[in-house]
């Protein structure tokens, strides 16, 4: 399945880079989270953030089904909560990168729903870690590695502007 390795990868290194802003600024996520009836604490956001940083870190470091099923929970869970903001007249923001200039968004849902299916996908054929994956791919795995930095770079774009441009369209 190697040609899920770079979505799955991308989706693992969109993890981190989503899990790092909530150890520092975990209050746009408690507050998304108690917009939809969780507690508003700031450790629970903080615990989300290291959910994902571990999670995603793991998936890149190992592979593997665990890493993966894992890895489909939090995403699965992500869009369970991107369906219920979107439901909610109170969710202004999902809180995904520790702010509160997110809002939840049909978009957000697609990708959560993308990542879960990808991960899903390989538990059962699962693959090994980035380093490993990429010594199995042509060019020593630098377009794997292009790929995934570019798909992470466009899904943080698409997830963080995307909603705020349309937005500003309907106003």
């Amino acid at each position: 399945m190697v040609s899920l390795a770079g979505p799955f990868f991308m989706f693992a290194t969109l993890l981190v880079l989503s899990g790092i802003p909530k150890l520092t600024r975990p209050e746009g996520t408690a507050r998304a989270l108690a917009a939809v009836g969780f507690p508003a604490r700031r450790n629970l956001g903080r615990a989300v953030g290291v959910a994902e940083i571990i999670v995603g870190a793991s998936a890149l470091v190992f592979g593997g089904p665990i890493t993966a099923a894992a890895m489909a929970l939090l995403y699965t869970g992500f869009a369970a909560f991107i369906m219920v903001a979107l439901r909610s007249e109170k969710a202004k923001s999902c809180g995904c990168f520790g702010s509160d200039d997110t809002p939840p968004s049909l978009v957000h849902l697609g990708v959560d729903v993308a990542a879960a299916a990808v991960a899903v996908m390989l538990v059962v054929r699962p693959i090994g870690d980035l380093v490993t994956t990429m010594g199995e791919t042509p060019w020593a795995g630098f377009p794997l590695l292009l790929l995934i930095l570019i798909g992470t770079w466009l899904a943080l774009l698409v997830l963080a502007l995307m909603p705020a441009v349309f937005n500003q369209a309907r106003t």
